[in-house]
């Protein structure tokens, strides 16, 4: 395909931070994290309910663990999105014309004057979300992201096949 190209703006930055939060939000170690931390704090709930129905709660240990349990899980929601937000920026900074050309054998992606030549097979799958199109590193927690704009369906059924 010919490469198609666009020029990022602020808005389209952030949401695909937002996609790619969700993405790194929802991956199999995060949703163990969620789950954990929903045990915990459902675990903590109930010491702490039968701390005060016994009579024995001094307000300690025990009745702050809900509250930090809550506080965990929005740091990791706070830190996601950060880390989203900078990845991407970094990668393509505002008034950047990005580019993508999908190749037989290779993904040619260029950002102002940054260009990749990438192997399909260094990718290990493909997260389509409403902005942006996140290529899993293979045997890593990155992801490469390519404005959702660049891509038809067509050629995001190509990079599936390409990757699977």
């Amino acid at each position: 395909m010919p490469p198609r190209s666009l020029t990022v703006d602020e808005r389209l930055l952030r949401r695909m931070a937002r996609d790619a939060a969700i993405y790194s939000l929802t991956r199999p170690a995060a949703i163990v994290m969620w789950v954990a931390l929903a045990a915990a704090l459902v675990v903590s709930i109930l010491n702490l309910s039968g701390l005060v129905t016994e009579g024995r709660d001094d307000g300690g240990f025990a009745a702050w663990m809900p509250p930090l349990i809550i506080a965990l899980a929005a740091g990791a929601v706070i830190m996601s999105i950060s880390s989203a937000r900078h990845a991407v920026r970094a990668a393509m900074p505002p008034q950047t014309v990005v580019w993508v050309s999908l190749e037989d054998e290779v993904l040619r992606v260029g950002s102002g004057d940054r260009r990749s030549v990438i192997a399909y097979d260094t990718f290990q799958g493909v997260r389509v979300g409403t902005d942006a199109v996140l290529l899993k590193v293979r045997d890593t927690t990155v992801a490469t992201a390519i404005p959702r704009a660049l891509l038809s369906d067509d050629d995001i059924a190509a990079l599936r096949a390409k990757i699977a």
